[in-house]
């Protein structure tokens, strides 16, 4: 249920915020408008069903965090 009404919710934050983008360029703004918004509610339904999911974090915590290890170890610290 809960996860039901928070679709609606970006729904119709989806269907307000296109109709208020005008302009020359107003299909690559509703483009990133729309994938801003899906990436919102990926992260916010990931939060609420508890399942991991990627972002801005994962690719420092994939990489550079275990180069760094390395480069620390090298280092003799």
């Amino acid at each position: 249920m809960k996860i039901t009404v928070i679709l609606i919710l970006y729904g119709l934050a989806f269907y307000w915020g296109y109709r208020k983008l005008e302009g020359k360029q107003r299909n690559l703004h509703r483009l990133w408008y729309g994938c801003i918004l899906a990436w919102c509610a990926y992260v916010h339904l990931s939060g609420i069903t508890g399942t991991p999911h990627v972002s801005i974090s994962s690719l420092y915590t994939a990489y550079f965090q275990p180069a760094t290890e390395v480069i620390i170890r090298w280092l003799g610290g």
